[in-house]
């Protein structure tokens, strides 16, 4: 039954997921689309928006981070791609989120196990600071 509600497509999914797609280089709030969804004209509340990051969430199509101290949750459209093998940069700035895929990762996460006895969980971790362009601007 779950695999149903998954394809089930409504004015809102549609619209909700044409937003993420738009912003996939970026990290979105529920608020983010609620907002996008009023101003196409969309009738929605919170709770079903949230229904629906959730449902992408459980298929692996969205990851959801949980925000600095201070913050909202925020989420990002990966679709097909999979995100635990990498750790996420995201600049505090502007919000943009990068995927850290390179050789390093590994070298950092055997580190952890081997010295320090800690196992990397790559999908959630997020690392903040400001992108180049956003440092850029600050100097």
């Amino acid at each position: 039954m779950r695999s149903v509600r998954i394809n089930y497509k409504t004015e809102m999914r549609k619209a909700a997921l044409k937003f993420l797609t738009e912003n996939i280089d970026t990290t979105v709030t529920a608020k983010d689309v609620l907002n996008y969804l009023v101003n196409k004209g969309v009738n929605v509340n919170i709770t079903s928006v949230y229904r629906y990051l959730d449902t992408l969430c459980e298929s692996g199509k969205l990851n959801k981070f949980v925000a600095q101290k201070g913050q909202l949750t925020v989420f990002q459209y990966v679709g097909e791609n999979k995100c635990g093998e990498h750790l996420h940069l995201k600049c505090s700035d502007c919000g943009q989120l990068i995927h850290l895929d390179c050789d390093f990762m590994k070298e950092i996460s055997e580190h952890l196990t081997k010295n320090h006895g800690f196992e990397l969980d790559c999908e959630n971790t997020v690392i903040y600071g400001k992108c180049d362009k956003c440092a850029k601007r600050t100097k």
